[in-house]
């Protein structure tokens, strides 16, 4: 499908065809786009918390950088199905607008 990146390549952070027109492909990126996003931003925060640890010489054992890990993957999971029910609510709305223009 063109909106989907090839099968043996990492994840591409596109929004395709993300106008509402129904086919659902801009959806999927979207939500892929946002979910890349969120990782990044996520991972961002845990290494400069990290690091403001050390600048502090209040350095984590790696078991306690392992357990602040785990701690915000288990707080991330979950995202996606957040993403993807927040753009059907997004979808119900445009339609219930669009019918009542119609009518």
């Amino acid at each position: 499908m063109p909106g989907d990146p090839p099968a043996d390549d990492a994840p591409r952070m596109t929004y395709t065809n993300g106008n509402g027109n129904g086919n659902g492909h801009g959806d999927a990126a979207a939500t892929l786009t946002a979910q890349v996003a969120a990782a990044e931003r996520f991972a961002r925060a845990i290494v400069v918390a990290f690091g403001v640890c050390d600048e502090v010489r209040a350095p984590l054992s790696d078991v306690q950088k392992i357990a602040v890990i785990q701690a915000a993957l288990l707080e991330f999971d979950g995202f996606e199905a957040k993403l993807t029910s927040l753009s059907a609510i997004g979808d119900l709305l445009r339609e219930l607008h669009w019918s009542a223009e119609e009518s």
